[in-house]
């Protein structure tokens, strides 16, 4: 079977989304962002049956994504109680039977240490229901690092046991215990994840997650404070464009770099384009991994495309 070929659709409308998936005629899974979790209803969010049968005519599996709105709180109230797995597993169930979905994106971030096994056991029951209609089930876990929060709330090996695939979200280094100034993703930093994580899990189950974004950090010069602000790559050539300016290659974070000062404040960014994201292809290659997951589609500069490949 090809390599998986992932990109999730965020903050727009199935139009968009069509209009987006349409410039990479490689891209064979896509990722809607339609279903969040909620503490009456369980589940939010409807299926576009326009945008399963556009799929499918162009030959993509629809992979629905399902959240958690990255909230501890709603987390620890619904999934606490065992006896609403089920419910929600079987109100995801006629969703997704019913407009024919091939598969669905679990995306539960920020969750408590106490409910480390409360997710195990969602996702084993969302599993077993979702299994005999032939529906995929997939889960994000972030790349490990010291946070309770962010990563000591996954039990990835038992995640790894149950899922179809488990999708390592290979970014936000940045955001780490301090907010270092620095790069999304360095590539020493993901290799070292995805390491990590195949201790846990087969290459063969593991999809890595690049990102189509990147981070402008602005120092002021007399205060040495840092503050961020997200891009997308089209943002960034922008930036390089109208300022003049040119990219020099980071050989330790394996990314193109730039920085300049203005207003008493210096410009710093590690730059996303073809050259940083066909490195982390080569990890894919190099570990055997089952593919990549784009966040997220419209960010991106056409002249990446190329690099991605659903051909091992």
């Amino acid at each position: 079977m090809d390599r998986i070929v992932m990109g999730w659709n965020a903050f727009g409308t199935t139009d968009t989304y069509i209009e987006q998936n349409s410039a990479f005629p490689n891209l064979n899974v896509v990722c809607p962002r339609w279903f969040s979790l909620q503490p009456q209803q369980f589940v939010t969010g409807e299926v576009d049956p326009r945008y399963v049968e556009w799929a499918h005519d162009t030959g993509k599996q629809v992979w629905a994504f399902f959240g958690n709105k990255f909230d501890p709180e709603l987390t620890d109230q619904v999934l606490h109680e065992k006896k609403n797995h089920e419910k929600i597993a079987r109100l995801l169930e006629t969703k997704l039977v019913k407009n024919k979905v091939d598969g669905i994106n679990i995306d539960f971030e920020n969750m408590k240490m106490e409910n480390k096994q409360d997710f195990v056991s969602f996702v084993r029951e969302l599993k077993k229901v979702l299994s005999p209609h032939g529906i995929i089930v997939s889960v994000d876990v972030t790349r490990e690092n010291p946070d309770p929060f962010w990563s000591g709330s996954y039990d990835r090996a038992e995640l790894g046991n149950i899922a179809d695939y488990v999708i390592m979200m290979g970014y936000d280094e940045d955001l780490g215990v301090g907010e270092k100034v620095g790069s999304v993703a360095s590539l020493s930093w993901v290799e070292e994840g995805i390491q990590l994580l195949m201790k846990d899990v087969p290459s063969s189950k593991i999809i890595l997650a690049v990102p189509f974004y990147t981070r402008e950090w602005v120092t002021n010069l007399k205060t040495k404070e840092a503050t961020r602000n997200d891009r997308t790559m089209i943002e960034v050539e922008e930036i390089l464009k109208n300022k003049g300016l040119h990219k020099k290659w980071d050989d330790k974070a394996r990314q193109n770099y730039v920085e300049f000062v203005e207003n008493d404040e210096k410009h710093q960014i590690w730059i996303e384009d073809e050259k940083s994201l066909q490195e982390r292809l080569d990890i894919v290659s190099k570990y055997k991994l089952r593919g990549t997951a784009a966040w997220f589609i419209g960010q991106e500069t056409p002249d990446i495309w190329p690099v991605f490949h659903a051909r091992p």
